[in-house]
């Protein structure tokens, strides 16, 4: 196989996001490489990803997002050092999202280089434990593995790939699931029975949407399955003590996991509908908010978790969507919505196909990207990594029209097909 140049900055790009430099605000060493190669050809990236009707939109989308954002500081009066920060944050997004298109060419096999970059860095990241988070299963060592495994089954030649695929992720989510890494644990299970049901998703998502019975059926069996056999695991010990407290801890009070595992719901649904158009600004910081957080949470103000949360002073919202909203008001959780709704697209199209390449890997970091849309905060790593999860959206999307076309399959799958909202 030929290496070409543009892979090999791809792969460096992808490797670099766990190296961060100060240089006026935190930037990782990815940006600094983005920023650089943006500076030189930027006029011949936007003339290119303007040719591409989704990341036309997107484009679109993020620039009334952007706008949204510099109206909200000015209305709320938002501090110098969080509206730079949050201004240059949207522009490097954007800047990394022109860079990764034009380097990519919206074709697999060099994206590909980009997640072998960002697969190695987390696992030698993970190794030096460069941030507290990564010594943890769930967001180092497991998604590191998960990934390579994908990406090993993705070279096989088997008929028998799905199948293959799917058992070792069944596996592989049973092992996040005893070191405590539930999301991990329960994507990584998804993934693994959605690919042993390949054959079935391939004879009947021929017509329908991602809203259609046939489709949403399996995935909510699967999905309340997978539920209940953690439930049944952590609440009985099987998966070991810490998973058993956690469970007990996010179900009292008759809450569910999901609700529990993601209490930032509970005030920053509330936030947002205070001011829905606007926003608080970048950072959303409002002192109020936190402590009710703190006080319907039950969580003891003396800890040192309150007192983090107090002198952080931001609205808690651990999503994308709320995240963007709370900051940048309506636009900015808009955005998130339309990325959401064109993931979850190329999801269902890609259940519907059996054969693709690197399928395995790229449901499960397309169900990833789906899960931080919803319950992840948009922070700095994603700013490079979101930009490339959009690419495989647009790649998919382009591969998957011109399968269906030589297959004679041209009824409604169009890749310009996005929300009259925001064309």
């Amino acid at each position: 196989m030929n290496l070409y140049p543009t892979q090999i900055f791809l792969f460096l790009i992808g490797f670099l996001v766990f190296y961060r430099i100060n240089l006026v605000g935190m930037l990782t060493l990815s940006e600094v490489l983005t920023l650089g190669y943006f500076l030189i050809r930027w006029r011949d990236m936007v003339n290119w990803a303007l040719q591409d009707g989704i990341l036309r939109t997107i484009l679109r989308a993020w620039l009334i997002y952007l706008l949204f954002q510099v109206c909200s500081d000015m209305v709320n009066g938002t501090l110098p050092t969080d509206f730079m920060r949050g201004w240059a944050r949207l522009v490097f997004f954007a800047v990394n999202i022109a860079v990764i298109a034009f380097l990519s060419g919206l074709k697999l096999d060099r994206l590909a280089a980009f997640f072998a970059g960002y697969a190695l860095s987390l696992m030698l990241a993970s190794y030096q434990e460069r941030n507290e988070f990564l010594s943890e299963w769930k967001f180092g060592y497991g998604p590191a593995l998960t990934m390579l495994v994908a990406i090993l089954i993705g070279l096989l030649k088997s008929e028998r790939v799905n199948r293959i695929g799917g058992i070792a992720f069944v596996l592989l989510g049973i092992v996040h699931l005893q070191a405590n890494a539930r999301s991990l644990g329960g994507i990584t299970l998804l993934i693994g029975l959605l690919s042993l049901l390949a054959t079935y998703f391939r004879d009947n998502l021929q017509e329908g949407g991602v809203f259609s019975v046939k489709f949403f059926l399996p995935v909510a069996i699967a999905m309340f399955g997978i539920y209940q056999v953690y439930s049944i695991g952590a609440s009985s010990g099987w998966l070991g003590e810490k998973s058993r407290d956690k469970y007990e801890k996010q179900t009292a009070g008759g809450r569910n996991i999901l609700s529990g595992g993601r209490m930032e719901y509970t005030i920053a649904i509330p936030a947002i509908l205070e001011a829905p158009v606007l926003g608080y600004g970048s950072w959303a910081r409002h002192p109020e908010y936190v402590k009710k957080y703190i006080y319907i949470n039950g969580i003891d103000p003396n800890t040192y978790d309150a007192e983090y949360l107090m002198d952080l002073g931001t609205i808690p919202t651990h999503s994308h969507i709320l995240g963007s909203w709370a900051e940048a008001g309506a636009a900015g959780g808009l955005f998130w919505i339309l990325v959401l709704w064109l993931a979850l697209r190329t999801f269902y199209r890609m259940l519907g196909h059996e054969r693709l390449p690197y399928r395995l890997f790229l449901l499960f970091v397309l169900v990833f990207f789906i899960w931080d849309i919803l319950f992840s905060p948009f922070g700095l790593e994603r700013r490079v990594t979101d930009p490339a999860m959009i690419m495989v959206i647009t790649a998919m999307q382009r591969l998957l029209d011109t399968e269906d076309q030589e297959s004679g399959l041209t009824f409604t799958h169009n890749r310009n097909h996005i929300p009259a909202w925001i064309k």
